[in-house]
């Protein structure tokens, strides 16, 4: 009967009948407390009833805490909690549509009360703890997933007043945080909503500013978490290494899964430099700790130095480039020479030369070098902690690490060479890597810079690819700093341009600045610093009291003011090294008046300290007094001027000598010989960085010349070096080598574009190029490299590339035009030629230019233009006597048919019979001869006399006519089906070589001629009109052909002609 009453309150105000009472109201309330009253054991007869009631509770009263404060009273008054959790203490009621009704009922109860007291009521009394350390049924997901989503609604209201409901500590037992304890446990549950909401709640209590909680997540047991967390992270990272490896792009499921796995890492990635910006140094230094041992090293590092292929792009990098890395070169090139290339070498090669190092065994990467890239790239775009990037990069591109005692063999702890220790002290650098992180690399900065350089120079297209957008990633990065990304050579030239002009402005260069380590322990020895300034201001102070009017009072203030600018200055140690400290005195009575003027100077000393030393200048005394003769003329003379300061400082160095000697109280600090010092360690740097900024660029202007660069990659190119290199609108200043390697990249894809003239898909060219070059220069120009569905897309593009090269004979053994289809392998060869025809031209343009032209160079031909002028079969078309010839044709086996053979869909200038100027035409005519898209047809005879329909069509420029060799009458026309624009238009980027192997295959006509004679005279026929149509995308591609040519239009016609002499003999026959 009450179970009965509930429902019917519930159920009329649903469906409009007339309640004895109001449906919000505190009676309504009453009842359904009466029917929990009533039901204080949950079966299977009174279930549904015991969780209709349960919804009605919470939304009475959440409805009552915005509105009717009585009902929220009588819930709390009448402990309605205390049934929830009565509930739920019978096993039974911990699965299944009781649980979901309990734990959904509690969310909704957090989420939406808005009265702090209702809160506070809801988590006290220990019902909420008793709740949460219940065990449910995990396996069922629908349970698990209103569990956890308790427990994010509870974080959600966590503070450091609700937190001491949860958090309790004290007394004979140890401290327990039940809400965080139980949420860590499924870090790694296969549902990435589960795996969310826990690190939202982590992340929620990390926020909480109490030296307790934080100390509690910091110690054992809590702390496990961690270790669990970069052990996850490093599995997800094997996971995407068999994906990777797998090779398998050919399935949607496949590309999803490495998608998918991609975004976790960089998801688990985001998640931990949130972690570390929480500011918490304990939680800091623990995963810190926790991922150098399970992910950096083992998944990112390591898997760089690791068998013969890192010897490979070591060696590759060194040959290219002697003395690279700062003179530091010299270890890789032991790395590579004394193992001899083999993975047995470069564990030969980096073998520690004393006893106790041999006892360190090298340790091998837990994934291949490609994953490594990847997981590289998403963290560099993940982290925004400074500290942590500024180690990563530092390790990764640093070079030489003074402090590491990197050995002449690489490994780290062998002993530094000694042109090693000369060439990092003469470059003053101080790699931002703590000594214990150092020999977690197991090899010296200097090894990975030339690894990660050699892969761009390598022959692996795949790793390449992945190399460029490393670097992409950390050019983008917030995080990384101006000063960092120059001492790695990564700066671009109009940002160094930028900072050499202000340094030049504000009189103070950052090169007298040192590196500080950006390690947790920064942040306590910036008071030291601090403190270091003052104790120097004071010194001076105190040795210029003993100076002639030092006693009063408008000297103390001038001393004071001083000193506590040093101590100010602490806040910006680079900014005032070197500059002086002015403190003007406000009082009258001093004799010396005028202004106090402390030179301030930090510098490294032995050992990794600051020495900061102060002095007064000599210019203050001028001042002083110039400002003590305001009656003195401008004009007056520099010798005068000379002469007067001279008389104002002889007695004080008069007494200055008898006290301090003939050097004074400063004579320690020899102002000449550290500026003379100071200059050469500017050039050393100057000259250091330059030789970084070399290396890298050259390494990407290397890359250019790739066969098998992925498009999306080779735009990324093109991209990184554009900002690298571009200095504005006026184009780039490059050098004479830089100046080489790009002309020797444009002229190397200028060959291939020329080499495609002559293949069977030149007359796509064209609106290829049209199609590409307004997304590539959008690229090149604005966006740069994309998300993880672009870095899937790379990858994708680099496998097939790499297929299409073993098809090609490049890859493999095979010979070059065998593959699984002619046609598509063909197709393949004229799209990635256009792709890095476009970028190599793009970049070309807006180095010399400054920019690119909106429109291409060619006539802007779209896949509709081609479509509006197409002959379509079907049709009904004329067709002159003179055009057409009379054959058989055999479509299906045992129908034969006669039927006419024609060439037909030729532009208007061309069917003049001669090869037409192009350059004289109109734009619009221009168009439409770009358009055009000549075929060879067999059509019926038509319905009126001089007309055809058209039975089926061929792309004149792949019809590959012949004859057969045993029967001379039978001409074989092998036509690629044609649609290859319409797979470029519907494809993405990194599916395009993908329907292009599906969707593009070869046919075989068969026509049979009356005799051999006009067999041959058909076959003529199409070879003549397709060496005029060459002709013509000869003349349409001839400004694309000239770009950087020198000489404008002859220089591109010669190239044409030198790159296709038989469309010059077909063009002078005409």
């Amino acid at each position: 009967m009450a179970g009965r009453a509930a429902r019917q309150g519930f159920w009329s105000s649903l469906f409009g009948a007339a309640p004895t009472h109001d449906r919000f109201s505190v009676t309504e309330l009453h009842q359904l407390h009466s029917v929990l009253l009533r039901n204080p054991v949950v079966t299977d007869a009174n279930r549904d009833t015991v969780v209709e009631v349960l919804r009605s509770i919470a939304e009475l009263v959440i409805w009552g805490d915005q509105h009717e404060p009585n009902m929220v009273e009588y819930f709390l008054t009448e402990n309605l909690l205390a049934h929830f959790n009565q509930i739920l203490q019978q096993r039974s009621n911990r699965r299944g549509n009781v649980a979901m009704q309990v734990l959904q009922t509690l969310s909704i109860l957090i989420q939406n009360l808005r009265n702090q007291q209702t809160v506070y009521y809801l988590f006290s009394n220990n019902h909420i703890n008793e709740i949460v350390t219940m065990r449910f049924d995990f396996e069922d997901d629908e349970v698990l997933g209103y569990y956890v989503n308790l427990l994010k609604a509870i974080s959600l209201k966590l503070n450091e007043v609700t937190v001491q409901f949860f958090f309790q500590t004290g007394g004979p037992r140890p401290a327990s945080f039940p809400l965080y304890t139980e949420s860590i446990k499924f870090i790694n549950h296969r549902d990435p909503m589960v795996r969310t909401a826990v690190k939202t709640l982590t992340l929620n209590v990390y926020g909480i500013q109490l030296p307790a909680v934080q100390q509690f997540v910091a110690s054992h047991p809590a702390s496990s978490y961690f270790s669990e967390l970069t052990t996850y992270i490093a599995e997800q990272c094997q996971v995407l290494d068999r994906l990777l490896s797998s090779w398998d792009v050919g399935s949607p499921q496949a590309q999803g899964s490495v998608e998918s796995c991609l975004a976790e890492v960089e998801d688990l990635l985001s998640y931990c430099n949130d972690v570390l910006t929480t500011g918490v140094e304990g939680l800091q230094a623990l995963l810190l700790e926790c991922l150098w041992r399970t992910v950096l090293g083992p998944v990112l590092f390591w898997p760089l130095i690791q068998e013969e292929v890192a010897a490979q792009h070591i060696a590759t990098f060194a040959l290219a480039v002697p003395g690279s890395a700062g003179g530091s070169s010299s270890s890789g090139a032991a790395l590579v020479s004394a193992g001899g290339g083999g993975s047995g070498g470069v564990r030969a090669a980096a073998a520690p030369a004393g006893p106790a190092a041999a006892a360190q065994p090298l340790q091998r990467g837990s994934v291949g070098p490609l994953c490594s890239l990847y997981c590289f790239e998403r963290l560099f775009r993940a982290v925004t902690d400074e500290r942590l990037l500024a180690v990563l990069v530092s390790a990764l591109l640093g070079g030489a690490a003074v402090g590491g005692q990197a050995g002449c063999g690489g490994r780290l702890g062998a002993g530094p060479c000694e042109d090693q220790r000369a060439a990092a002290a003469a470059a003053g650098l101080r790699w931002q890597i703590p000594q214990p992180l150092l020999m977690r690399l197991q090899y010296s900065p200097a090894v990975y810079r030339q690894a990660l350089l050699g892969m761009l120079r390598g022959t692996d297209s795949l790793v390449a690819a992945a190399a460029v957008r490393v670097l992409a990633a950390l050019l983008q990065s917030r995080a990384a700093s101006e000063e960092q990304l120059e001492l790695i050579g990564l700066l671009p030239e109009r940002r160094r341009k930028q900072r050499q002009l202000l340094q030049a402005l504000v009189g103070d260069s950052p090169l007298n600045s040192q590196v500080i380590e950006p390690t947790p322990h920064v942040a306590a020895s910036v008071p030291g610093v601090a403190a270091a300034i003052g104790a120097a201001a004071e010194e001076c102070a105190a040795v210029l009291q003993h100076q002639p009017g030092g006693g009063d009072s408008g000297l103390m203030q001038q001393q004071q003011g001083a000193a506590q600018q040093a101590g100010a200055a602490a806040g910006n140690v680079s900014a005032c090294n070197g500059t002086e400290l002015n403190s003007r005195s406000s009082s009258g009575s001093s004799e010396r008046g005028g202004s106090t003027h402390v030179r301030l100077s930090i510098s490294e000393a032995p050992g990794g300290h600051l020495a900061v030393r102060l002095w007064p200048s000599a210019r203050p005394q001028q001042g002083a007094q110039l400002e003590q003769q305001p009656e003195q003329q401008p004009e007056q003379q520099p010798e005068q001027q000379q002469e007067q300061a001279h008389q104002q400082q002889q007695p004080e160095q008069t007494h200055q000598q008898q006290q301090h000697g003939p050097g004074g109280p400063f004579s320690n600090f020899p102002q000449h010989q550290h500026q003379h010092q100071h200059q050469q360690r500017q050039q050393q740097l100057a000259s250091h960085w330059e030789h970084q900024f070399e290396e890298v660029v050259s390494s990407l202007l290397a890359l250019l010349g790739c066969d098998l660069l992925p498009p999306l990659s080779l735009t990324t190119l093109a991209w990184l070096i554009n900002q690298l290199l571009s200095a504005g609108k006026g184009g780039a200043q490059l050098s004479s080598a830089q100046q080489a390697a790009l002309a020797a990249a444009v002229a190397r894809q200028q060959a291939a574009l020329q080499a495609q003239l002559r293949g069977r898909w030149c007359d796509a060219l064209v609106p290829m190029v049209a199609a590409e070059w307004g997304r590539t220069r959008q690229a090149l120009l604005r966006l740069g490299p994309g998300s993880v569905h672009v870095a899937v897309q790379t990858w994708m593009q680099a496998v097939l590339v790499q297929e299409l090269g073993w098809q090609q004979g490049v890859g493999g053994s095979g010979t070059p035009g065998e593959g699984p289809d002619s046609t598509a392998v063909a197709a393949k060869e004229a799209y990635l030629c256009v792709q890095a025809a476009v970028a190599v031209l793009q970049l070309q343009l807006v180095l010399s230019d400054g920019d690119v032209p909106a429109t291409p160079p060619c006539p802007a031909v779209s896949e509709g233009d081609v479509r509006r002028l197409e002959v379509r079969e079907q049709a009904q078309i004329g067709l002159a006597s003179s055009q057409r010839m009379h054959c058989s044709v055999c479509f299906s086996r045992g129908q034969e048919r006669s039927a006419m053979f024609a060439v037909e869909g030729l532009p208007t200038h061309v069917k003049a019979g001669t090869a037409p100027d192009l350059s004289l035409v109109k734009p619009a005519v221009l168009q439409q001869v770009a358009a055009a898209a000549p075929v060879c047809l067999v059509a019926d005879p038509g319905s009126t006399p001089e007309t055809g329909l058209v039975l089926s069509v061929a792309p004149l420029m792949g019809a590959d006519a012949a004859l057969d060799q045993r029967h001379p009458r039978w001409l074989h026309v092998r036509p690629p089906l044609r649609g290859l624009l319409k797979v470029l238009q519907a494809s993405h980027p990194g599916t395009v070589l993908l329907n292009m192997q599906k969707h593009l295959v070869s046919g075989h006509w068969v026509l049979s001629f009356p005799d051999g004679d006009r067999a041959a005279s058909a076959q003529q026929h199409v070879e003549e009109w397709a060496h005029r149509m060459r002709a013509v995308y000869c003349q349409l591609l001839h400004p694309l052909l000239s770009i950087g040519a020198g000489d404008g239009s002859d220089a591109g016609s010669a190239g044409v002609g030198s790159a296709e002499p038989a469309v010059e003999a077909a063009m002078a026959d005409e």
